[in-house]
């Protein structure tokens, strides 16, 4: 289980904890797949010593609590890679690397981050990865706080794109279990206009059927049936999310009904826990109170947030509903990723 405290988008200066294993590091470059003929690797796994010599480091990317991000070079091909470096923690921290290395190999989608192979020695995991020009939707909310209530094609684009990877991960039975802003990479074109969006992180993403029970996630985007004793988990928790982070990509911040101000970082989540708790599993959580705005396009926005906020996960729409219920855009069928 990952539970993190809430944060404010609003607020620059406010701390942010990532599960991803690499903290709030800024992952940056092209996206460009490597020759798997130049590895000889079985299983998606090279030895250390291979990729000690194939691999130079060009700079350091990011850094967090668990590892940091390099931007790495193949030095056969000239190709350029994010290296995830992981830290080995202790069997929690190694099962979830795992599982995100797994995930990330066998998945095939443009809108998820694609893990191509890893390393590994006695103190870190390697993880070789696509490497994207851009920035995370989280760090891009901060420094452009009302970019998607003035750029509305961009913001339906941005939708769409998660949409569909999540649809993609719930066609195979594979629920992310982590959907916020930090874990939805932006592709930028170098005059920072946003052409392609991936999701990342598949640390806590795993398999559901009608009989899973979990906890787990990042606190405020946790959806209610995880509060409620007896209720299965299933892909729809992903929707929720996607509702709480759509929310926060057009107010910079998080709903004011499920976050705590509480310094205590056990208060604050116990808070939170509850709040959460209390949302009836037959109603609606509109954090827009009654009102609609009435500007037609924000309307749109509002009301495709509240469309995921539904508290009983039976009557929470489908990413492929929700696909077919968002206004067209004109690019995405466009993308070259």
């Amino acid at each position: 289980m990952s539970c993190e405290g809430d944060y404010s988008f609003s607020d620059p200066g406010s701390k942010r904890r990532s599960s991803s294993g690499s903290g709030s590091a800024s992952k940056k470059g092209k996206c460009e797949s490597p020759n798997s003929k130049l590895y000889g690797f079985q299983n998606g796994k090279i030895s250390i010593e291979e990729f000690m010599n194939l691999y130079i480091c060009v700079k350091l990317l990011g850094c967090g609590v668990f590892g940091t991000v390099n931007l790495m070079q193949n030095m056969l091909t000239g190709t350029h890679h994010a290296v995830k470096v992981i830290k080995k923690t202790g069997p929690h921290t190694d099962v979830k690397t795992l599982n995100e290395i797994n995930l990330g190999m066998i998945l095939d989608s443009p809108f998820i981050c694609k893990v191509h192979c890893y390393a590994e020695d006695n103190q870190h995991f390697y993880i070789i990865m696509d490497y994207i020009e851009g920035m995370d939707l989280c760090d891009f909310i901060r420094k452009y706080p009302a970019f998607f209530i003035q750029n509305h094609q961009s913001f339906w684009f941005v939708v769409e794109s998660i949409l569909r990877g999540l649809a993609y991960l719930h066609s195979k039975g594979i629920a992310h279990m982590d959907i916020k802003p930090e874990n939805v990479f932006l592709w930028l074109d170098n005059e920072g206009n946003i052409f392609g969006v991936k999701l990342i992180d598949l640390g806590l993403s795993m398999v559901v059927n009608d009989a899973t029970k979990c906890f787990r996630g990042t606190d405020v985007y946790m959806a209610p049936e995880f509060f409620h004793p007896f209720s299965n988990i299933d892909c729809k928790v992903d929707i929720w999310s996607i509702g709480i982070t759509v929310f926060a990509m057009i107010k910079a911040s998080l709903p004011t009904e499920i976050v705590s101000r509480k310094k205590d970082p056990k208060q604050r989540q116990e808070e939170i826990y509850k709040k959460i708790k209390r949302l009836k599993m037959n109603e609606s959580f509109n954090p827009f109170g009654k009102k609609t705005s009435e500007d037609q396009n924000i309307a749109k926005m509002e009301s495709f947030i509240r469309s995921c906020l539904i508290a009983d996960p039976e009557k929470r729409p489908t990413a492929d509903q929700l696909l077919g219920n968002i206004p067209l855009t004109s690019t995405i069928s466009q993308m070259i990723l």
